[in-house]
């Protein structure tokens, strides 16, 4: 994880002190605490059968692993909406936001910060559109589970897997 070398605000040299029973940085101009805190991301896993939609990343961070169709989310954006969006932005499908299941929130480190993310699953049968890979994504297909497993060098995280393998169960139990 990339360290924190200067304010943000002032740009002072940074220090660290204990701080709720970790270490912080702190500014010593600003007299405050400068926080890392997780950024928020939101996606969708696009549930066909026994497979889910996944896209190549096209940008940093991982460019060239695959992952579920997912971003940043606006600051005055709810994370079902964000979902939503960065589908259609990725793979040029549509879903209802009401349509989907809330199945994981996915932790995972990138270089330079934490990234948290609200992964959704949605039923192919309630998305409208063909599947293109669009916005950053390189490449976008349906995957099983067990050829994920096979090629887990090429997923972002095993963390993405798992929370495939629950949306596909999500997904099954809900028809």
């Amino acid at each position: 994880m990339k360290q924190l070398k200067y304010c943000w605000r002032c740009g002072t040299k940074l220090i660290t002190r204990k701080y709720e029973g970790r270490q912080r940085y702190y500014c010593t101009r600003c007299e405050e605490f400068v926080y890392r805190n997780s950024v928020p991301v939101a996606g969708v896993f696009v549930v066909k059968d026994e497979e889910v939609l996944l896209i190549k990343r096209g940008g940093t961070p991982n460019k060239g692993l695959w992952s579920y169709p997912a971003g940043y989310l606006e600051y005055d954006e709810k994370p079902e909406t964000g979902a939503v969006r960065e589908l259609k932005e990725e793979t040029g499908l549509k879903a209802p936001e009401k349509e989907l299941k809330l199945v994981a929130t996915i932790h995972l480190e990138h270089p330079d910060k934490y990234v948290v993310g609200n992964a959704y699953a949605v039923s192919s049968e309630h998305v409208d559109g063909e599947v293109r890979p669009g916005d950053d994504a390189l490449d976008a297909r349906f995957w099983e589970i067990e050829e994920m497993n096979d090629n887990i060098e090429q997923i972002e995280s095993e963390k993405i897997v798992g929370a495939a393998r629950k949306a596909i169960q999500l997904v099954k139990d809900s028809n």
